[in-house]
């Protein structure tokens, strides 16, 4: 089974285009920005290493719980390597991981916005350098539905190319300091225990 499928059982973008990230994240442009290291640096999204599976059971079993006795550590574990891959299934179009790990109207928007994408003939690119810090901003049940709210803060570079390669929009050596909020649902009476992502808010000034 995919590690990903673990990670929602465990506790468990994106970004959409420019007008999407806008909509998801926000940079600080007085953060210090940093230029890319090499040119392997250029790959869309780097995915991280996966945790066994012996450590990835154990954490199956533990976040069955209440979102009260979720352990916080690793459900930000979870969390971060799911933010990761949603943020690479946007980017490459991956439809079917998106309906993984996405639910409600969030996933409607991120179908049409890849479709707007694809009908333009645009390639969408995200880097995802690093998580600098992730932290749980809110547990809560309601309705029968258990929801976790998570703030991530990560390094990234965002690119659009024509679908011949030249660079339209953002610069490939500028990566820069974005907040996101993002809010993991699922039902508590369910038999699966997937965390999906099912809303994006802009942080508080």
């Amino acid at each position: 089974m995919a590690f990903i499928d673990i990670i929602l059982f465990a506790a468990v973008a994106v970004f959409l285009g420019y007008r999407l990230w806008l909509m998801l994240g926000t940079h600080d442009a007085e953060r210090p920005l940093r230029k890319r290291r090499s040119e392997e640096d250029d790959v869309v999204v780097p995915i991280r290493p996966r945790a066994t599976a012996s450590v990835a059971e154990s954490i199956v079993e533990d976040e069955r719980k209440k979102p009260k006795d979720v352990n916080e550590d690793r459900f930000l574990q979870g969390a971060t390597l799911a933010f990761r891959k949603i943020v690479e299934a946007y980017a490459t179009g991956d439809l079917p991981v998106l309906h993984k790990l996405l639910d409600g109207p969030l996933l409607e928007t991120f179908e049409e916005t890849i479709a707007k994408r694809k009908k333009a003939k645009k390639i969408l690119e995200i880097d995802v350098d690093r998580i600098v810090t992730a932290e749980i901003l809110d547990k809560r049940e309601e309705d029968g539905k258990a929801y976790i709210t998570v703030r991530f803060v990560s390094e990234q570079c965002l690119l659009t190319r024509s679908e011949k390669g030249k660079l339209l929009e953002g610069d490939p050596d500028r990566y820069v300091e974005v907040t996101d909020i993002w809010t993991f649902s699922r039902y508590l009476a369910s038999s699966d225990p997937n965390w999906k992502l099912e809303a994006t808010q802009l942080p508080e000034d």
